[in-house]
C-alpha cells in the first residue's frame, strides 16, 4: 500500500473534520508525533490534546480502530512517507499519464460507463489523493447533467458503501487496489440486496467477491503518478460517458 491504514485515517480526520473538533485535536497530535510515540498510552494522548480518555477511545472507533491498542500498534508499525521525484519529474509525470490511457481496459472502460448510464444513484469515491479523481469524475459527469456523490472521510465512504443497496452503483478508484484491505466488509454484503461495486485500479490484484468489475491499467505504483494517472482514467470515464450519451441522442442538448 502507498498508504497504510493510519495514515489514512489520521489524513482523512485532519480533511474532513472542522480545525477545532476533538477529533481533528487528537488526529493532528498524532500525525506531529508519529516518530516520538514508542510508548503511546490513551492517557498520554488524553492529556496531551486536553480531552477526556473516552474522547480518544471515540476518536479510534470513529476513524476505523477497533480501540486504542489497534491504533498503538499501527503507531509502533507506521509512519509518513515521501517519495523525490526524479530530475525531469514532468517528464515522469507525463509519462505515466500516457500509459495510463494506453493500457486502460477498453472493453472494461465501456461496461463500466454501460452501467454509469443505468444506474440512477451512483457512488464514487478513493482514498486521499485518489478522493481528487472521485471528485474530477464527479464534476465532469455533472456538466453531462448526471448526477453522482461523494464524501471525503474514508469511514463514511465505508459506511456509506456497506448500507448502499441494489438499486445504486459504487465506483472506488484505488491506486493499488487496496482500498478494502483494512477493513472487511463481507459480512455487510453477505445478502441479496447489495450495489454494483467497481474498482478502478492501477493492479490487478484480487478483490473482494462484491467487487463486481475491475477497470485496470498499468502502473509503476508511484506516489509520483498516484493522482494523476487516476484523474486520467476519470476523465477517460467521463468522454466515454459523453460519447455513449452521443450516440443514443441522450446528450444534454447544449453538449451535443
Amino acid at each position: 500500500m502507498i498508504y497504510d491504514k493510519l495514515i489514512v485515517a489520521l489524513l482523512s480526520a485532519l480533511a474532513t473534520e472542522r480545525e477545532e473538533t476533538t477529533n481533528a485535536t487528537i488526529a493532528r497530535y498524532l500525525v506531529t508525533h508519529i516518530e516520538d510515540l514508542d510508548d503511546v498510552t490513551v492517557k498520554g494522548v488524553a492529556s496531551a490534546c486536553n480531552v477526556g480518555v473516552g474522547s480518544v477511545s471515540r476518536f479510534c472507533r470513529e476513524t476505523g480502530f477497533r480501540g486504542f491498542d489497534e491504533l498503538r500498534r499501527a503507531l509502533m508499525e507506521a509512519g509518513p512517507s515521501f517519495e523525490l521525484a526524479p530530475t525531469d519529474h514532468a517528464g515522469f509525470v507525463g509519462a505515466s499519464i500516457v500509459q495510463a490511457e494506453r493500457s486502460v481496459d477498453k472493453k472494461m472502460l465501456r461496461a463500466l460507463v454501460d452501467d454509469l448510464r443505468v444506474y440512477q444513484k451512483v457512488f464514487v469515491c478513493g482514498m486521499l489523493k485518489a478522493q481528487a479523481a472521485a471528485v474530477n469524475l464527479q464534476v465532469d459527469l455533472l456538466m453531462q447533467g448526471k448526477l453522482v456523490h461523494t464524501c471525503v472521510s474514508y469511514a463514511e465512504q465505508l459506511g456509506h458503501i456497506a448500507a448502499a443497496a441494489r438499486d445504486e452503483m459504487v465506483v472506488v478508484f484505488s491506486y493499488t487496489g487496496s482500498y478494502f484491505d483494512a477493513y472487511d466488509l463481507s459480512d455487510s454484503f453477505a445478502r441479496l440486496d447489495r450495489p454494483r461495486v467497481w474498482m478502478v485500479t492501477g493492479t490487478k490484484r484480487p478483490q473482494p467477491e462484491f467487487v463486481y468489475g475491475c477497470l485496470s491499467f498499468k502502473s509503476s505504483h508511484s506516489q509520483l503518478a498516484h493522482p494523476f494517472q487516476l484523474e486520467m482514467i476519470a476523465a477517460l470515464i467521463a468522454q466515454e460517458y459523453a460519447r455513449a450519451m452521443e450516440r443514443t441522442n441522450d446528450l444534454p442538448e447544449h453538449l451535443r
